[in-house]
């Protein structure tokens, strides 16, 4: 009773950290077992994912490093990856109750790919308006990585608190080490940018928008698939779960 106190509270805090900041970090989120098996799928039904060329499906936002949907299924449909418990309960509380999948897919940057520019994922409803900083957020990206992001694979820098203030620092204030099993949130309009990735491994990480039910990103993803669940995947989905990819294409 005690340890799920704890355990509660730490959310909480996330939760206010997620709010205030614009970015947390729930640790041991995932099994690493369960994510090295994720890993092992990419590599084995996805190689494209860990080569440098240039494909429809692939979006490159830096030298490097490029976002691209894949299909959810085998170890990557397993329900705490695709929404573990503590994420859930961070996003109800900065989403509310009914919030859904607008995007999922593999954000991968291989070796010597190139510090990403300063960006907004989107999310401003009143650009330049005073209001908008006092806002909730209506969109808040979710990155699991399968490698440890850390100063040689390369990290994601932020500028915490942009979300309620103006423009960026010239260097990022925040460069959070995230081992495999942590999950990180981040506030859609937070400025961030991905850093360079200096080792000699590729670093992938599962990469997903999920927002309030009535928002969709029409900033990102242009003709780019979004949110691909195998069909045979989403027939053993958990009941409870589907609701939140109501935005999936089914994959046969």
């Amino acid at each position: 009773m005690e340890l799920a106190m704890l355990m509660q509270q730490a959310l909480d805090q996330a939760a206010e950290e997620l709010w205030r900041e614009g970015v947390c970090t729930l640790p041991q989120a995932v099994d690493r077992a369960v994510l090295a098996d994720c890993l092992a799928q990419l590599e084995a039904h996805h190689p494209r994912l860990f080569k440098p060329d240039a494909t429809a499906d692939k979006l490159f936002v830096s030298t490097g490093r490029f976002y691209t949907a894949v299909e959810i299924g085998e170890a990557l449909a397993r329900r705490e990856v695709l929404l573990p418990a503590a994420v859930e309960r961070v996003l109800t509380a900065a989403l509310g109750p009914d919030f859904v999948f607008d995007s999922w897919g593999v954000i991968n940057a291989l070796p010597g790919a190139a510090e990403q520019h300063w960006h907004r994922d989107g999310g401003i409803l009143f650009p330049g308006h005073p209001l908008e900083t006092m806002l909730p957020a209506t969109a808040v990206t979710l990155a699991i990585p399968l490698v440890e992001m850390n100063d040689e694979t390369g990290t994601t820098g932020f500028a915490r608190r942009t979300h309620r203030a103006g423009d960026h620092p010239e260097f990022p204030d925040h460069e959070p080490r995230v081992p495999v099993g942590d999950a990180l949130l981040w506030d859609y309009r937070v400025f961030h940018k991905g850093m360079t990735n200096r080792s000699a491994i590729a670093r992938p990480l599962i990469y997903a928008t999920l927002c309030r039910d009535w928002w969709s990103d029409t900033q990102n993803h242009e003709g780019q698939a979004r949110l691909l669940f195998a069909r045979s995947a989403w027939e053993t989905l958990d009941p409870a779960l589907r609701p939140r990819f109501a935005r999936a294409q089914l994959i046969d």
